[in-house]
């Protein structure tokens, strides 16, 4: 049975978000948009595959990404409409309404939200391509009717925000749509019989759903899930390279695997019979985090990393940035294992926030300069407080002093 779908995409914000941190996979996002949509419908699902029965795509025609070279250079994002429209996308043009080039993307989402919760087909799911916190009011009327709720953002999400939401497709997850063969996700099978890559796919999937279990089975305690992902990367052969077995997402395969109790949260898994839900109270606590940054650390969910570790990191940032032609999903495997062989273990989740948030900071691992670990340190700090600011966040100069001594850039 098809889940009845709607999805609206906030073209200017994802496409934007993604320039900023990939451009090849901003570009292959709006270029190729009937291929993610149709793998988006098989995976991350809440429960069954999605049927999009209304697909609206908001854009800003006369919006544009500076291009690379040439600063004058523009790239319109009017180029990119035809191919939203072959794809299945109503386009519904959202002029700039202001001088500061805020469209009204966002009002209009809302509006046509609303209007399809009184419609006469009952969508069982809405799907929000945008990371504006602006949304959370929709957000929680939309859960108030019991309709599932996707996020799909490339970008920094708020608390409130995730929290509401029954499934989030972060960058990970929407690099791995992008990239995800089509026919894998799908699950199209050859009639001839099983190719020897199937086979060993198969025997993969079987070691992946061994593993799982058993380490859920004997857990004591709430899996960290980027520890338990990386196990698995290593242990299960095609794993990652397959898409997590067309999943789309480590979590989405864990999902599959229907364990028994099983609960979520955004870093861990646990059996709700078994486990006490983990605390980021005690996360804090353990971690030695001053009382600032243990309140800023929950609020932005920002990577629990030891304070002895965070220059290993920016270091190991600037290296990748100087040795390598910056590629976001590939640095974080390198930085990882690079960390690994220093005894430092650092998921590639948090170590792709932290680029990310260096971006965002105005320091490019990309540039044809590259950064020094504490031009990157000094960009991550910046991009913490200012996300801190966005959110209300009162900070005074002893707990921004706290910050960069635990981040080690003060």
């Amino acid at each position: 049975m098809l889940a009845k779908c709607a999805i609206f995409v906030d073209f200017d914000n994802v496409f934007t978000t993604l320039w900023e941190l990939d451009r090849e996979a901003a570009l292959r996002f709006a270029s190729e948009p009937g291929d993610w949509l149709q793998v988006l419908a098989n995976t991350h699902v809440i429960s069954d595959p999605r049927r999009w029965l209304v697909a609206r795509c908001y854009l800003n025609p006369a919006g544009f990404a500076r291009a690379p070279g040439d600063a004058n250079e523009r790239l319109y994002f009017s180029r990119f409409r035809p191919g939203l429209v072959r794809a299945g996308f109503e386009v519904i043009d959202c002029p700039a309404v202001s001088r500061g080039g805020k469209n009204a993307a966002d009002i209009r989402m809302v509006v046509d939200a609303l209007e399809l919760l009184d419609h006469r087909t009952h969508f069982d799911e809405f799907v929000l391509a945008s990371g504006d916190s602006d949304f959370t009011p929709l957000l929680q009327k939309l859960r108030a009717e019991d309709r599932r709720i996707t996020i799909v953002s490339p970008g920094y999400l708020s608390a409130a925000y995730t929290s509401i939401a029954d499934r989030i497709v972060g960058f990970e997850a929407i690099t791995e749509l992008l990239r995800a063969d089509a026919d894998l996700a799908l699950g199209d099978v050859d009639k001839s019989g099983p190719s020897q890559g199937e086979t060993e796919q198969e025997d993969s999937r079987a070691e992946f759903s061994s593993l799982i279990r058993t380490r859920y089975q004997e857990a004591s305690a709430p899996l960290n899930l980027a520890a338990l992902a990386l196990d698995a990367a290593r242990k299960c052969v095609d794993a990652k390279q397959s898409g997590w077995f067309g999943a789309g997402s480590f979590t989405a395969a864990v999902v599959a695997l229907d364990l028994p109790n099983v609960q979520f949260s955004q870093h861990h898994m646990w059996d709700a019979e078994r486990h006490q839900p983990p605390s980021a109270d005690r996360t804090d606590e353990s971690a030695g985090l001053p009382a600032d940054v243990g309140l800023l650390a929950r609020e932005l969910d920002l990577p629990r990393i030891d304070r002895a570790d965070w220059p290993k990191v920016f270091a190991v940032l600037a290296q990748y940035a100087k040795t390598h032609e910056f590629n976001l999903t590939e640095a974080t495997r390198w930085c990882r294992d690079a960390l690994a062989g220093e005894g430092v273990e650092v998921g590639r989740n948090s170590l792709a926030y932290v680029m990310r948030g260096a971006q965002f900071g105005g320091v490019r691992l990309d540039s044809e300069l590259a950064p020094s670990p504490e031009a990157i340190g000094a960009a991550f700090r910046g991009a913490v407080l200012d996300r801190a600011s966005s959110l209300g966040l009162s900070l005074g100069e002893t707990a921004e002093e706290a910050i960069g001594n635990w981040l080690g850039v003060n």
